[in-house]
């Protein structure tokens, strides 16, 4: 028995050496910048290439900031959590004045190894909430396994992760940033985890909602005479405003996403529950907010004034269904 765990030790070591010979020859061949090559392939790769890159010096010393490629961009890092998980991080940097800095590094960021007792296992996110970035996806097609790719130029709008000749929804995860309290909370972890075998990389977890184009016919028959009704009702009341549809449409927004977004981003922020309250009682104190901004989205809106045009009752029924969560969904 003592012999043949002395010979598995001797192998572990071995193999780590050797993956340690192999970066060092990588880097001297490609120069200093050799991981842009390519993506970090398995839990091993990873722990290597945190022990073989050095530390950024000088102020941030004690961060332990390891760059994955060019060291003036020090914030596309390794994180060690612990000798069983590392996370490949694209800035979070910034919010390490979090008071559970390590639960929203894990819980956010693109790219997380771990090593649990029945094997190694990747987990992939995405970007938080509707916000769009692109560091985040050019950072996720690069690290990602060799023969794994982030597909995010889409005709749909939809974001996949490619391997092997299959395609995996990937959609952004929704979190609450409570910059106040310092503290992030998830709210929705829509993320892929995939398990480390023989034969690569397999698809694991949970399946993640995707909303389609198709309407869902159940909901749209419920609220299709209460959107009728409201339409009806903006009609009436909207023309009294005069211009003063066009000063509030920003404070219309604040109303409805909680202080989360400007007219301009309304849509992403708002709770498809809280378009149904209103829809579902007329008498809704946040009911005139909501009117304001479909309004505008129908562009039935000229000058300030309500002057629905001959397509707004179109365009406002296919917004609310939108912001209303009326389009049917698949687990993908």
């Amino acid at each position: 028995m003592e012999c043949a765990c002395v010979g598995v030790l001797m192998a572990t070591v071995q193999r780590q050496q050797m993956l340690e010979q192999l970066y060092i020859l990588r880097s001297k061949e490609m120069g200093s910048n050799w991981y842009t090559k390519q993506g970090l392939s398995s839990f091993d790769e990873v722990a290597q290439a945190y022990n073989v890159i050095k530390p950024i010096r000088g102020a941030r010393a004690n961060e332990d900031l390891r760059p994955l490629a060019e060291r003036r961009y020090w914030w596309n890092r390794i994180h060690k959590v612990s000798d069983n998980k590392y996370v490949l991080c694209d800035g979070h940097w910034a919010w390490s004045g979090m008071n559970n800095h390590v639960y929203t590094l894990e819980q956010t960021a693109p790219i997380v190894w771990e090593r649990k007792e029945d094997g190694d296992y990747m987990t992939v996110r995405s970007h938080m909430n509707e916000g769009i970035s692109v560091s985040r996806y050019s950072f996720l097609d690069r690290w990602l396994p060799q023969g794994m790719r982030f597909d995010w130029y889409t005709t749909t709008g939809k974001h996949f992760v490619r391997y092997q000749d299959k395609e995996f929804y990937l959609p952004k995860f929704k979190g609450d940033m409570d910059w106040q309290a310092k503290v992030f909370t998830m709210v929705q972890d829509n993320k892929l985890v995939f398990k480390h075998t023989a034969d690569g990389l397999e698809r694991v977890g949970d399946l993640v909602p995707m909303q389609t184009r198709r309407i869902d016919k159940d909901i749209d028959s419920i609220y299709k005479p209460k959107m009728k009704e409201m339409w009806g009702w903006m009609c009436t009341v909207l023309p009294v405003m005069g211009d003063g549809l066009g000063d509030a449409k920003d404070q219309y927004s604040m109303d409805l996403t909680e202080g989360k977004a400007s007219h301009w981003y309304w849509e992403r922020y708002v709770d498809k529950n809280l378009v149904r309250e209103i829809l579902d009682n007329p008498e809704h104190d946040k009911r005139m907010a909501l009117a304001g901004l479909l309004a505008y989205k129908a562009d039935a809106i000229t000058g300030g004034r309500f002057d629905p045009q001959k397509d707004s009752y179109a365009k406002f029924r296919q917004v609310l269904r939108k912001v209303g969560g009326m389009f049917a969904v698949e687990l993908r």
